[in-house]
């Protein structure tokens, strides 16, 4: 064998130097492309908790558009116009379309990552592969932070992102999905103006716009915050499947502190939690429920309080003062072409820079959608952990 081949063949089997996967420059490269292609896989299995759960779909314009229905509602009965007993010559009324159009357009975001060709040369193991591992895992928790924070930056969100269950309490426009709106002051959240989708929420229970809540105080104007009790994880559950969401796939979705706090409400002597509490995901793994209904943590929900006294809701800031019940069969990523944590590889080159790095990012174009809010629920006004 030449001395020149020996270099290549020696070059090809270095695979942390190699990223183009031409022979002669680098034939390993197209084992590391591939290595950190899958690399998000990984990180949004293994580092989220909500985003594994929630389906993924393709749009093919640069945001998604859907229809509403907004039925009148009375009580716990959805009030169906369109149906009537009749007799052979009555004559017959159509029900007007009570239909409204949102739409939520899509976000591109990026995680990146570089290495200089320095580090790669002097590194033991493969710098290149071990630097887009953490960008991936940044891209997988800032998605799942986006999908729960929203529009709230103080709380951790991003203002220029998209629409997540949590928002902004000080303004109308970036409120969240979930309740948290300037004006609420009912358990049901009916003051809640905020806009949602381009739309203005609905004010009264009478839509798919209007959130089903319940306040843990149970009082109409709120109150001080308490502990959390089973007949309040009872109570929103049960409106939840008044609202036809029964038979949904759901969750409650809380802090992982809150998590230690309901398994111990659910097992008293502390000793064990039967496995009535508790049900199996795919993989094996079990977690706990209440009345079948997975229960996740999240690192993000202790930051994602609602609080609610005197008829109006305040900015709590940091603090774990809420639990949402979210119906995923309404709930979607939806992504653009497909986009969804696509790596593209870079050279530290330009026409201005030639820098000796070597590097990448992953970027997605993606907004959340809830295609109907009020099969979902919240608990609020618990007592901070």
């Amino acid at each position: 064998m030449s001395n020149q081949n020996l270099m290549e063949v020696r070059t090809a089997l270095q695979t942390g130097t190699n990223t183009t996967g031409v022979l002669g420059s680098g034939a390993g490269g197209a084992e590391i492309q591939k290595k950190i292609d899958e690399l998000p896989v990984d990180a949004f299995n293994k580092l989220t908790d909500l985003r594994p759960l929630i389906r993924s779909v393709n749009i093919n314009q640069l945001a998604y558009i859907w229809n509403v229905v907004e039925e009148t509602s009375t009580g716990s009965s959805v009030a169906n116009s369109s149906f009537t007993f009749y007799s052979e010559t009555a004559d017959g009324t159509p029900e007007v379309t009570s239909k409204q159009q949102l739409y939520s357009a899509a976000k591109a975001y990026r995680a990146d990552y570089e290495v200089s060709n320095l580090m790669i040369a002097a590194g033991m193991a493969n710098q290149l592969t071990e630097e887009a591992r953490y960008a991936a895992e940044a891209m997988a928790i800032g998605e799942e932070k986006q999908i729960i924070l929203g529009l709230n930056s103080t709380a951790g969100g991003s203002t220029t992102g998209f629409q997540g269950l949590y928002g902004d309490f000080q303004s109308t426009t970036k409120g969240g999905l979930m309740l948290n709106g300037v004006t609420a002051t009912t358990q049901d959240g009916l003051g809640d103006t905020s806009t949602i989708y381009g739309t203005v929420r609905s004010t009264t229970n009478t839509g798919w716009m209007s959130p089903q809540a319940h306040d843990a105080v149970g009082t109409t104007n709120g109150g001080t915050a308490t502990d959390l009790t089973a007949p309040m994880l009872d109570s929103i559950i049960t409106k939840s499947n008044k609202r036809g969401a029964k038979k949904s796939r759901r969750i409650l979705l809380m802090s992982e502190e809150r998590v230690d706090k309901l398994a111990q409400l659910l097992d008293d002597n502390r000793r064990f939690i039967t496995t009535g509490n508790t049900i199996e995901f795919d993989g094996g793994f079990r977690i706990l429920a209440y009345q079948r209904i997975p229960v996740i943590g999240s690192r993000f929900m202790d930051v994602a309080g609602i609080l609610q006294s005197s008829g109006t809701t305040t900015a709590p800031g940091n603090s774990d003062n809420s639990i949402f019940l979210l119906d995923l069969d309404s709930c979607f990523m939806a992504y653009v072409a497909g986009v969804n944590a696509v790596h593209t590889p870079i050279l530290g080159q330009s026409a201005a820079s030639r820098s000796d790095v070597r590097g990448g990012y992953y970027k997605s174009y993606g907004s959340f959608i809830m295609k109907r809010l009020d099969t979902s629920g919240v608990i609020f006004n618990l007592a901070d952990i």
